[in-house]
């Protein structure tokens, strides 16, 4: 992506302007393997690796890397990678790896839920190939009324009674649901917590399994 920037430089003893005008090149980068994975208790996290971009110039060798994985410890763990390119201009991946337990690992909670309050909107969650990974296309529960409306959000099953939407770029901005649990010890599974989003409360929301 490239941007004209404009400036102007003034000469104070003839007072005229002239307009001087760059252009520059915005990073990339491409993240190989997956943006959301899993692994299990006990398993060691193996980088996937990515390229970073200033137009067709590798700049990968300077970007950096932040963040870890515990895989000793259950969660939704975030690596974050950011290219700069010769102007300043900066912009940041981020991959999501869950460590899962095998409680959790061996259920499938995927399926449609209904909030029961609010909208009473459904929430379809749709099981991925790694194990406690799902995509949430309705985190608040709001009314969906075409697939167009889909919110789409990675969401981890790390515990058996834990669930959570890490913080995320989403069609409604930066979204995270916090405080995540799951249930299915009544009558029919369910599943809680608080979205975090400009547009959304910070009630409790819940939803249980049609």
């Amino acid at each position: 992506m490239t941007l004209a920037l404009v400036a102007f430089v003034f000469t104070a003893c003839e007072k005229e302007s002239l307009g001087v005008s760059k252009i520059t090149t915005y990073p990339t980068i491409e993240l190989k393997g997956d943006v959301a994975m899993t692994i299990l208790v006990g398993e060691t996290y193996t980088e996937p690796g990515f390229t970073a971009l200033e137009g067709d110039k590798d700049i990968t060798s300077s970007a950096v890397v932040e963040g870890t994985v515990d895989g000793n410890t259950p969660g939704v763990y975030v690596i974050s990678y950011t290219a700069t390119n010769s102007d300043g201009f900066s912009y940041t991946a981020r991959r999501y790896v869950g460590v899962i337990t095998p409680a959790a690992a061996a259920m499938d909670i995927s399926g449609q839920y209904q909030r029961n309050a609010g909208a009473f909107g459904i929430a379809t969650v749709t099981k991925t190939k790694y194990p406690g990974l799902y995509i949430n296309n309705n985190p608040g529960g709001i009314v969906i009324k075409t697939e167009a409306d889909n919110i789409n959000v990675y969401m981890f099953h790390t515990e058996k009674t834990v669930v959570s939407v890490p913080s995320q770029d989403s069609k409604v901005g930066e979204f995270a649901c916090i405080n995540g649990t799951y249930d299915d010890s009544g009558e029919k599974p369910k599943y809680s917590w608080v979205c975090i989003n400009s547009g959304y409360g910070t009630a409790l929301r819940i939803f249980i399994k049609l």
